[in-house]
């Protein structure tokens, strides 16, 4: 039995995954869901441009039955790091919305290159301009709705609910310091108060 597509998937469908917060949002769901709810202008999303306005006004009117065309960004351009240049800060590895960027701390940093969407987030954030947008290796369009944008949007929730799980075990680790911490002060504490009273 085929899946019935809501009108909230379809307008997310309708935005190009691309997690780039141009249209002052954290990613395209929220962005979906601000014009499906809270009556968010549907012109905000910079890289869809006039074509995902127009999908995203005939949703909003009721056309929700259609089966809208793929859009298209033509021959998208990727991030590209100036090797020897770059400082090895892992700004832009935390800011990339799809894991795109590996390296280490004051290491050399790496795009990958089919997996990079072309977001920009990276290129505002590298603080000593080691970062440029150029076109991508094979020419290729940025499709959406598609595998590749599909692609896009699952390792943006992966790497989310990766730096949650990180920012958990990081919490439970620190509080277990702080609580070692609190009872090595307290033996030292009733060490001293039994040195005292033993005098």
């Amino acid at each position: 039995m085929k899946k019935e597509i809501t009108k909230l998937e379809k307008i997310i469908n309708a935005l190009p995954q691309l997690q780039c917060k141009k249209c002052t949002y954290d990613d395209c769901e929220s962005y979906a869901q601000a014009i499906l709810h809270s009556n968010e202008s549907i012109n905000k999303c910079e890289p869809g441009a006039s074509q995902t306005n127009n999908i995203l006004k005939k949703l909003i009117d009721g056309d929700t039955d259609t089966d809208f065309e793929e859009s298209i960004i033509e021959n998208y351009k990727i991030a590209h790091i100036k090797y020897d240049e770059c400082i090895g800060c892992t700004i832009c590895i935390k800011v990339c919305p799809v894991d795109a960027i590996i390296g280490a701390r004051k290491k050399q940093h790496y795009i990958i290159n089919d997996k990079c969407n072309g977001c920009e987030l990276c290129i505002e954030q590298c603080p000593v301009d080691c970062m440029e947008m150029v076109n991508n290796d094979f020419e290729l369009s940025w499709i959406w709705p598609s595998v590749q944008s599909e692609d896009s949007k699952e390792r943006y929730f992966r790497k989310l609910t990766r730096v949650k799980q990180e920012k958990y075990t990081k919490s439970i680790v620190n509080q277990e310091k702080e609580i070692k911490q609190y009872l090595k002060l307290a033996v030292e504490r009733e060490t001293e108060k039994r040195k005292f009273l033993n005098r």
